[in-house]
């Protein structure tokens, strides 16, 4: 390497990325310095060489710069590109690194996230905490075999951000009102739904610093744990050791808790054993995959839950989606995302139609009637607020 290459190597380290006049400039000497370090007989051809570490750091940190919650890297015409997902949306990234060099980026990730480097033909997970440049990052890395190579994507979780509280998930005054006193009854099942990346850990979260209390033990069964919380304890799924969702639920009875968070109901006998814990005078926090409230009671029911169980023990399901928050609605800028929400709390007419095995149409009709505002609804009520626009709720609705 050239002795100016090396001085630019060495102010990056320690002056920080901002004392890089030109990132291109910096991409293109990390390439070279990996080109040298590749050749047979040089150390660190497996991904552990000195430039590649800088390569993988500088690729996270640019992440992070630019707020995302996911950074991509994807085999493209024999070379591996990089996309983010920032504010819910994917955005190409302005590098690229050559095919000959993806093997060491896709070591070093699998190294520091504790995968195989050796399996090239299955998928793989892991995780692993970077810190640099005073940031602290959770990273939980997954690995796919794909057309032209492996996959990855790293979902970053900041460590030093601070847990969001109810009153800071833009929830309208009354189902603020309502989701809080769903959370302070003494048994039920509550469950938050949506697609995958709607916030429902966050909510779940929020949930769990509002309840969390020295009088009252409450356990969570999670995979994985997002974040760790004081005064909760917090249990990993492990199904290669024997703990799964189903497993864990059954130990729990034997903790002598008051609630249980459920990272997600995901088959027939955990829905089962969580209405029944719920039955038994346990509060049940949970989520699952669904599209709206009402379809989470359809869904259970189709999970072989008998109706007489479900309606005893349902209080309420919250439906909520991210849109991007508005900032200029005149030039059409965003930044950050704001929650919908489409909260159902589950009332006596309500449980006779759950009994009786009433439509989803007639469900939909009793919430309406006992209050329940839909996704559109309220994400109508912010667009007006000038919190995000119609176009917006359009594209995520």
């Amino acid at each position: 390497m050239h002795n100016e290459q090396i001085f630019d190597l060495i102010i990056f380290e320690e002056k920080g990325r901002d004392a890089m006049q030109n990132e291109d400039t910096f991409w293109r000497i990390l390439l070279n310095q990996c080109r040298q370090e590749q050749i047979p007989g040089a150390e660190g051809t497996t991904g552990s060489s000195a430039a590649m570490v800088r390569l993988v750091d500088f690729l996270i940190l640019q992440a992070l710069e630019a707020g995302a919650s996911d950074l991509h890297i994807e085999p493209w015409e024999r070379s591996l590109r990089f996309r983010l997902r920032v504010d819910g949306l994917l955005q190409v990234m302005p590098w690229q690194l050559p095919g000959d060099l993806a093997p060491m980026l896709v070591s070093r990730i699998k190294v520091l996230a504790g995968m195989d480097i050796a399996k090239h033909q299955q998928p793989q997970d892991g995780a692993f905490i970077f810190q640099e440049q005073g940031k602290k990052v959770d990273i939980r890395a997954a690995s796919m075999p794909v057309a032209g190579g492996e996959m990855l994507v790293l979902r970053l979780l900041n460590m030093q951000d601070e847990m969001l509280t109810l009153s800071e998930l833009g929830f309208t005054a009354e189902n603020e009102a309502k989701f809080r006193e769903l959370i302070h009854r003494p048994s039920g099942l509550l469950i938050v739904c949506g697609p995958m990346g709607s916030g429902k850990t966050t909510t779940l979260y929020a949930a769990l610093r509002e309840v969390n209390r020295v009088e009252k033990n409450w356990l969570t069964l999670e995979d994985p744990i997002e974040r760790h919380i004081q005064g909760i304890n917090q249990i990993q799924v492990n199904p290669q050791a024997g703990l799964s969702y189903a497993n864990g639920l059954r130990a729990i009875l034997r903790m002598d808790a008051q609630g249980i968070l459920l990272g997600e109901i995901r088959d027939e006998e955990t829905a089962m054993l969580a209405v029944r814990m719920a039955l038994t005078g346990h509060l049940i926090l949970t989520t699952l995959h669904t599209e709206s409230a009402v379809a989470a009671v359809l869904r259970l029911l189709e999970m072989k839950v008998p109706p007489y169980l479900l309606a005893a023990t349902l209080s309420g399901v919250l439906a909520q989606r991210l849109v991007r928050r508005c900032v200029d609605k005149e030039q059409e800028l965003y930044r950050g995302r704001l929650a919908l929400h489409e909260l159902m709390v589950v009332d006596k007419s309500i449980r006779e139609a759950i009994l009786i095995g009433q439509s989803q149409e007639q469900l939909e009709a009793l919430a309406w009637q006992g209050g329940m505002r839909t996704l559109w609804s309220d994400g109508e009520a912010k667009a007006a607020a000038g919190l995000t626009t119609r176009e917006e709720l359009t594209r995520v609705l």
